[in-house]
């Protein structure tokens, strides 16, 4: 088996943001980054492939990019990581969507 990491990118949530697992085959440890929404699916993926999620990062705090990251938290233990710079959006993140119509789940 290779030792390359993993790179599985695939659009996710209401606005078909790119979200991203990345793993080592042989540790299975791995992270997500942008977990923009179907957090079923995301889970499902990780379970398919015996992965261990070690952290949620986040390139940026639109809600098209954090949607699943309170329910990957929960299920995973994994901390999640933002830039300072974007807190203000991630404070926002209920504002955020509203203004689109989806429903809120607190983080």
């Amino acid at each position: 088996m290779s030792d390359q990491i993993v790179i599985d990118t695939f659009p996710v949530g209401p606005f078909q943001c790119n979200c991203t697992i990345l793993h080592h085959p042989s540790t299975k440890e791995g992270v997500i980054i942008d977990p923009g929404g179907h957090h079923e699916l995301l889970l499902k993926k990780i379970d398919a492939n015996g992965i261990r999620i070690s952290a949620i990062l986040h390139t940026h705090g639109h809600t098209d990019h954090i949607l699943a990251s309170g329910r990957l938290k929960e299920a995973t233990g994994a901390p999640l990581y933002l830039h300072e710079e974007d807190r203000s959006l991630w404070d926002n993140l209920e504002t955020q969507c509203r203004m689109f119509g989806l429903p809120y789940e607190a983080i």
